[in-house]
């Protein structure tokens, strides 16, 4: 990335999926917090080349939607600079745990968890992470539940920097509410991700295997997901994770123990441990008739499945509206599905990688 004109390139919103020709110009917006909005500013009235570097870094460029079938809404100024961006889905039914499972995966992201495999990590949107940082990172490391996802949200939640062997990459991730990818009262746009999606992690949570009407709604949910996937018609090529959440319940129960007591990440990337795991969770799944997620194991050429625990315990409290995580969190393997999903996408390399999932 230089401080100068940027390189003719189109680029696929990962907002409004419409692709446009990245500008030319050196004009960006930058957010103003006191006003609260956005404002452009012309970096070539700015005699110095770092301070263009460093305003480019913080900046935006506007989506010019061509399609104009959403909202204005906007890009980082380098989103185009470094190699193709991976748009990563969560997808799951309302309250399966994907805020705290994404949150608890970008913090340990944060904290040198892909450093094992040769991946370090930065904040692509610099406003946007912090917003993030403040909303989940802080509050669910002080104990507190997240609520589940603002219904009508069509942005992603967050966007990393990832930068291993293979090149740098913008990781964008989306969390929409359960209930939007049911929605067709607002043409789709909450789950418009879906179409252009490079990897999806699919999120089934523990739950009372009675429970019929949990049930009917991930299956509403996860073959709703595939149906607006297929727009690509190679989705089935999609790498593909199918977590159980809430594992930490299942601390004590073969196979799942097995799992928990692992470290969060493995020193080096192993496929066939990975292979192990998803056969273990598979079994698991089989054994309670989970039948909705297996559905999906069969759908992707490469797909793993794993144990996860975005907590590490339940929370307590004597009501919904107190419970907290008393004795604070211990996310177990929260980054397992992502390394899979980074080893299939080819952001982690190696012999090994090119195994995972098949």
């Amino acid at each position: 990335m230089t401080s100068g004109v940027p390189e003719a390139r189109f680029v696929r919103c990962p907002i409004c999926m419409d692709s446009f020709q990245w500008p030319r110009d050196n004009v960006i917006w930058l957010y103003e917090e006191r006003e609260s909005e956005y404002q452009t500013v012309d970096l070539s009235d700015i005699a110095s080349s770092a301070k263009q570097v460093d305003l480019r870094r913080q900046g935006y460029i506007r989506c010019p939607n061509p399609s104009q079938d959403t909202p204005v809404h906007y890009l980082p100024a380098t989103y185009h600079a470094y190699q193709a961006p991976l748009v990563v889905g969560l997808v799951g039914a309302t309250k399966s745990g994907k805020t705290h499972l994404l949150t608890a995966m970008i913090r340990e992201a944060h904290q040198g968890g892909l450093a094992a495999h040769g991946v370090s990590v930065a904040p692509l949107d610099l406003r946007r992470h912090n917003q993030f940082r403040k909303s989940n990172i802080e509050p669910f490391e002080r104990g507190a539940i997240l609520f589940g996802t603002e219904h009508g949200v069509i942005e992603y939640a967050d966007t990393l920097l990832l930068s291993s062997p293979a090149g740098r990459y913008p990781v964008t991730f989306f969390d929409i509410a359960g209930g939007d990818l049911q929605n067709i009262n607002d043409r789709g746009k909450s789950g418009r991700f879906l179409i252009g999606a490079g990897a999806l992690i699919f999120v089934h949570a523990l739950e009372d295997e009675s429970d019929a009407t949990v049930r009917s709604s991930e299956y509403r949910v996860f073959s709703l997901a595939l149906e607006r996937a297929k727009t690509n018609s190679d989705f089935t090529q999609l790498p593909a994770a199918i977590v159980v959440t809430k594992a930490d319940r299942l601390r004590y129960v073969p196979p799942a123990d097995r799992w928990l007591r692992r470290s969060n990440t493995d020193d080096a990337l192993n496929a066939e441990l990975i292979r192990a795991e998803s056969r273990d969770v598979f079994a698991y799944l089989h054994h309670k008739q989970d039948l909705t997620p297996l559905s999906l194991f069969h759908t992707f050429t490469r797909c793993t499945l794993h144990f996860v625990s975005a907590s590490g315990g339940d929370a307590s409290g004597d009501s919904p509206e107190t419970e907290r995580f008393e004795r604070g969190i211990r996310p177990m393997r929260v980054l397992q599905p992502l390394i899979a999903i980074l080893a299939m996408a080819g952001i982690i390399t190696g012999a090994e990688a090119k195994k995972v999932g098949e």
